[in-house]
Formats: C-alpha cells, structure tokens, sequence
C-alpha cells in the first residue's frame, strides 16, 4: 500500500507539470503518443484569480447581452487570440481568459450566479488539496489516470475549449469539372444546434435541475487508498451540475440540445483538381455546444474521362492521323481541354509519334502555370484499296526500289 501510496502522488507531481494538449497536437507532453479528451479542465489559481476579472469586459459585450451577441463575441475572440494561429505574446493568456468567460456567460445558470456575487464568483466548489495541485484541481475520468499510472494509454490534459466533429463526404465529378473548375453543391447531414431550444435542451421557460448525484458541483469524490479521496467527474450529469426532467426536456431534441440536419453547401472546385483531393469548408460540420464548429471536409471523386488521359498537369489525346497526311503533311483537328483545335502535322510521321502541344494541360493549383497536352499521332492503314490506288502505291514501291 505505502508502495502504490508513492506511485499516486508521483504521477500527481509529474502531471502538474504537464503542459497542455491543445487540438490534440502534443505541445511539450513527455511519452505522450495521442490526444485523449479530459473531460473536466483544469481549475488551477491562475484561473482562480482571473475569475475575478469582469467576465463582460473580457468578451466586449454589455450585462445585458443576449446569448448569440456572447457567442458571437466568444467565436470572433477565440479565433483572433488561439496560440496555435496569433503571434500575439499575450495570446495564451487572453486565449484562456475568453474561454473561462464564455463558460460561464454561455451558461444561465452559472452567469446568474455570477452576476449576483461577481468577482466572488466560483464556477465549481474547491476540492481536496493534494500535495503539488492547487484547492480547486479537478480530475476527469479516473480510468485515464490509472491508465497512466499502470502503463496504459497515454494521458494528457486538455484545455477548456471544445470543437465539433468534421465531417468528410465524397463528390463525384466529370473529368471537365476537375481542369477547368466549377461550383457544386454537396448534400450531408450534421450535428446541428436546436433551434427550438437554442441549444438548452429545456422547454421553454423551463430550467435545469440541480443534479442530486454531486449536489451540483458536477465532480464526485473517490477514495482511493489509505483514506485519500480525489474527485471525477459526475457520472449522471457529466459534469455539467445539473440534469434536465423528463417533463422539462424540449421535445424537438429530447433534452440533448442539438439535433440532426440535412444540409447543402457549395463547393468551389478549383481548375486543375485532382482526384481524391480534399477541400476543407471551416465551420460546416458538427456544432459544439461550447466550442467551435467542425469543418466540412470534401473528399473529390473524378470520372475518367474517354478521351483525355492525365499525368499530373499534363494530359494524353490519341489523333487520328490519316495515311496520306502522315507521308504528305497536313492538319487534323484534335480534341483539347479548350475545346477542338487544328494540329499541324509534319510530312513523314509516323504511327505512335507524339508531338507536344505547349500550354495546353491542366492547371497547376495556385499558379498560373498549366501543363502539356502530348498528342498520339494513330495511323490506320487502308484496309482495301481502288485499283487507281493500287497502281499508284505500286508505282511508288518502284520508284522507291530504283532510287536505292
């Protein structure tokens, strides 16, 4: 017991210096492999003391904002000050404080709570003072710290923002539609916030329920070894604190807050797309009740075409060259991604020959440079002859056998 006793405050001490994960992308996480979600944040007393900050004043909007101006204000700040994006030296910080205040201006219940006792505020009640962790130190789900601690999956913490799941559809398109660009509509369905209940998942009017489980405080606490306790995250309400009744649960979407739609949006296909190309549409996937929409991501299918065929930015046209223009000389039409054009042919081609038509491919993505189109010259030969035709390739099989 004193042994495993050593192991708990070890791995205590180690994850309080743990930076975080931010998106999932490692930032200075030792043997950290892959991004597990936390689901509770940390409280440590940096945020403590920010809480007494003016909460309004942070997100730029008035006491009396109404929940679309808070996040709105939330998406426009979030956006400006995200480390991963900002070269703002105070990016991480202000980044942390838009959070804190959107979490609890986005909530009714805990924005009440705030005006009513302001810089007195708490969000969650302090919990058990572990030696390294600040008071109000809240731990997720406890199978992630014993992973950790037993050599399972690694474990890392998460900051307190959120962000909708992308969504990937495929779009299939003609081989035309790829080199010279065009606008397609793509139909998918995606997590939607519900419009009858704004994303409360009450009935109008109605409230949440204080959960009975963690009286509230949405973390309950565990004993864990020689009369130790440590907290997790409420299990019935899922951290949240409260619970919604079935009475008072919007019937529209069953009390989750959001809701399954179908959706269009429009893709603009850029000359010269490729197949199996992604095009990422910010925003247009899955909402995050706390967070960020997820992306749109188009995953690009292109039909074959039965002419053209491309390498890169070049493409391939076979050209029927008839026999008499390949010895004489001539022109043929040949079919291009411009449309028919005349093609000079030399006297003496020969079958299979190619003969490069600059400029003519598809275009580079994001430049101005476009590829080759390599014509292949076909010649067929006459399968029956007139005897006028006759006499005068025999004449020429003479004349070529006496100038040798």
């Amino acid at each position: 017991m004193k042994h495993f006793n050593s192991i708990i405050f070890g791995q205590f001490n180690r994850l309080s210096r743990i930076k975080f994960c931010r998106f999932g992308r490692l930032e200075n996480l030792t043997g950290c492999q892959h991004y597990i979600p936390f689901q509770r944040s940390f409280h440590g007393s940096a945020l403590r003391s920010q809480a007494k900050k003016d909460y309004y004043d942070i997100l730029g909007v008035s006491k009396s904002a109404s929940q679309s101006d808070i996040k709105k204000a939330y998406y426009s700040l979030a956006k400006q000050y995200h480390p991963d994006t900002s070269k703002d030296p105070t990016a991480k910080e202000k980044f942390v404080q838009i959070q804190e205040a959107y979490g609890v201006l986005s909530d009714d219940e805990k924005r009440a709570e705030y005006d009513k006792w302001g810089s007195s505020f708490k969000d969650v009640p302090p919990g058990a003072n572990f030696n390294g962790f600040p008071g109000d130190f809240r731990f997720g789900n406890m199978h992630h710290i014993f992973d950790h601690v037993f050599g399972g999956a690694a474990w890392s913490a998460g900051e307190p923002f959120a962000q909708g799941t992308d969504i990937e559809v495929a779009l299939n398109i003609p081989f035309m539609d790829a080199a010279k660009g065009a606008t397609k509509s793509v139909f998918y369905e995606a997590v939607a916030t519900c419009k009858s209940c704004q994303g409360r998942g009450t009935k109008s009017g109605k409230k949440r329920d204080v959960c009975l489980a963690c009286k509230g405080s949405g973390v309950r606490s565990l004993s864990v070894a020689s009369g130790f306790r440590m907290q997790v995250t409420c299990d019935q309400c899922g951290g949240k604190g409260t619970r919604i009744s079935p009475e008072n649960r919007c019937s529209t979407c069953g009390g989750k807050g959001q809701v399954k739609e179908r959706k269009v949006e429009s893709v603009d296909i850029p000359a010269g797309a490729e197949d199996g190309m992604r095009i990422r549409i910010p925003k247009k996937g899955d909402d995050d009740s706390e967070g960020l929409p997820g992306d749109l991501i188009v995953r690009l299918r292109v039909t074959p075409h039965k002419t053209f065929i491309r390498q890169d930015s070049n493409v391939f046209v076979e050209a029927q060259v008839p026999f008499h223009t390949a010895i004489l000389g001539g022109s043929v039409r040949v079919p291009s991604i411009d449309g028919d054009v005349e093609l000079n042919v030399p006297a003496g081609s020969q079958p299979n020959q190619q003969m490069v038509m600059k400029s003519r491919g598809l275009r580079k993505i994001g430049t101005n440079y476009r590829g080759d189109q390599i014509v292949i010259f076909k010649v067929p030969l006459p399968k029956s002859l007139t005897p006028r035709q006759r006499e005068l390739i025999e004449e020429f099989a003479k004349i070529g056998s006496s100038s040798k």
